[in-house]
């Protein structure tokens, strides 16, 4: 089972060198906007929160690389996955704790992310929709936003992207070998953020539709041994972390630190109407208002919130499905809301305006793609599948502005693909006029 590369991702020696020279650009394009978001346009700037270390991973770096883990930060690090505070603490370990250095490495992710952006986007497409993608995504601020401080959306956009291209160069090459990378970028994006875990199986079943609908043309059969693969590594690289969390919460398994019942209880918050509408700052009332919530749950189970981090869990389990059962009419609510505040919903209006803007061209312009894509038969949907994915599956738990930005490279993909529709269509236009 194949797609059908471009034209333009057919390789000679002198395309080759081509290809390189246009790799190197895009690639060096993000680096120099990156750099300029660190040593100018971050502090300049007046629209999002200038502190470098909301989340506290830089303390839990500090923590690794002085040689204490991350036992000071409870059971479940608080609930969350330990790639990004790992990296921070190995940065930290060879360079000393330099802010910089954590800035610079972001930097060159942006970079790796728009490489691959633009790859992907001259593979599924053709070379002008992969440097307009890329371009977009060196300038997007939404992707730049996160460059200057330590949070780790950076880094689990660059997982993202690499797991799409992965799948990319799998539906290419069926390979056993093309699995495992797949497995292995899914892996280390779930152990940056747990919500990239359930991808690959989705991304399996699509192939499996796409596999079932192509019987009907004689295409090749479903490539089982690199779905297999697949499956194999992704659970072969996040196994470290479970037995991990095995031991440290004396015995229970855990497979990844995800905070889902958190998100979830947090949602029916997030979703108000004061708040989905920003009559009130949710990052501030929102937020405060859930702690509250969280501290009167563990105080009626005669405990103290955050105390021991698997406590915290069950207690919030046991709430988020009580809540589900008593009220389905709420989570109804709030899903449908939260389809909406997943583009949008940030610190305050001006930003959400700016969110939502984008978001909505970016769509507008990925609609227009979409209709071509499918004259052609273009694979689109490896690129649309994880953007529906993530707007749904955030949806049902936590839906947040910012946490639309991993799937933003793929979207902005086809997008470019629209783009450059529209461009074919101005030049048929003039030739004839």
């Amino acid at each position: 089972m194949t797609i059908a590369l471009a034209p333009s991702a057919t390789s000679t020696p002198n395309a080759s060198v081509s290809w390189a020279r246009s790799y190197l650009i895009v690639g060096l394009v993000a680096l120099a906007a990156g750099l300029a978001v660190i040593f100018y346009a971050f502090r300049a700037q007046g629209l999002v929160n200038s502190e470098y270390d909301p989340y506290a991973f830089g303390a839990m770096g500090s923590s690794i690389a002085h040689g204490d883990g991350l036992a000071p930060f409870g059971s479940l690090i608080q609930r969350r996955a330990p790639l990004y505070p790992l990296m921070i603490g190995a940065l930290y370990r060879a360079f000393g704790e330099q802010p910089l250095a954590v800035q610079l490495a972001q930097c060159l992710l942006l970079a790796g992310t728009t490489i691959l952006v633009f790859d992907i986007g001259r593979r599924v497409f053709n070379q002008r929709t992969g440097v307009v993608a890329a371009l977009v995504c060196a300038f997007n601020p939404m992707l730049l936003r996160y460059v200057a401080d330590l949070q780790l959306e950076t880094l689990l956009t660059f997982l993202f992207t690499l797991t799409i291209w992965c799948t990319v160069r799998f539906c290419e090459r069926p390979t056993v070998f093309g699995g495992v990378a797949i497995g292995v970028a899914a892996g280390l994006a779930s152990l940056t953020k747990s919500v990239a875990f359930p991808y690959p199986f989705l991304f399996a079943a699509g192939l499996l539709l796409v596999a079932l609908l192509g019987r009907r043309r004689s295409r090749p059969s479903v490539p089982w041994a690199g779905l297999a693969a697949m499956f194999f590594a992704l659970f072969l690289v996040i196994s470290p972390w479970t037995i991990r969390n095995y031991f440290a919460t004396g015995g229970h398994f855990v497979l990844l630190s995800s905070g889902a019942s958190d998100a979830f209880l947090r949602g029916y918050i997030f979703t108000k109407p004061e708040y989905a509408t920003l009559r009130l700052p949710p990052y501030t009332y929102a937020e405060n208002e859930s702690n509250q919530l969280f501290e009167s749950l563990s105080s009626a189970a005669g405990t103290v919130w955050q105390r021991d981090d698997y406590e915290t869990d069950q207690i919030l389990n046991r709430a988020a499905v009580q809540q589900l059962v008593a009220d389905p009419g709420a989570f109804v609510r709030k899903f449908g809301v939260g389809l909406f505040t997943f583009w949008y919903e940030m610190t305050s209006l001006t930003n959400s305006i700016i969110a939502g803007g984008l978001a909505l061209v970016s769509w507008v312009l990925a609609i227009i793609g979409l209709r071509r894509s499918l004259r052609e038969e273009r694979p689109a949907w490896l690129l649309i599948l994880p953007a529906i994915y993530l707007n749904v599956f955030l949806a049902a738990l936590l839906a947040l502005g910012r946490y639309s930005v991993p799937i933003l490279p793929g979207l902005l993909i086809v997008s470019a693909f629209g783009i450059d529709t529209l461009l074919n269509s101005a030049s048929r236009r003039l030739a004839r006029g």
